[in-house]
């Protein structure tokens, strides 16, 4: 069982994934074009916010002045700041939610058989 950080995403039709978080940069929005991560929200921008994640400064959430706001653990994050984003708090873009979490990537709510 391999354990990393990823990004656990629940939609706003309650569906959840799952989304590996490497080092480096990623943006997260509506557009196929500009985003790695692409939300089908209508409160979400096309370009909404970046996540940064390296050895030295950790995870880093930015918003991209995004139209709506970008909320981190129910607080409105402040347009182009980079802010720390750790383990278990909780990202609102539109009426999607991000939360950071470390572990195994698969699905563990399974029953096993």
């Amino acid at each position: 069982m391999v354990v990393s950080f990823f990004i656990e995403i629940i939609t706003q039709g309650g569906e959840t994934k799952r989304v590996p978080l490497q080092q480096g940069q990623l943006i997260v929005g509506r557009s196929s074009k500009s985003s790695a991560i692409v939300l089908d929200d209508a409160r979400v921008s096309r370009v909404h916010l970046q996540i940064s994640r390296d050895f030295d400064r950790g995870v880093i959430v930015t918003d991209l002045r995004s139209a709506n706001g970008t909320t981190l653990d129910g607080n409105l994050l402040p347009p182009n700041q980079p802010t720390p984003w750790a383990l278990g708090q909780v990202i609102g873009v539109g009426k999607t939610q991000l939360i950071l979490k470390y572990g195994s990537i698969e699905n563990s709510d399974k029953p096993e058989a």
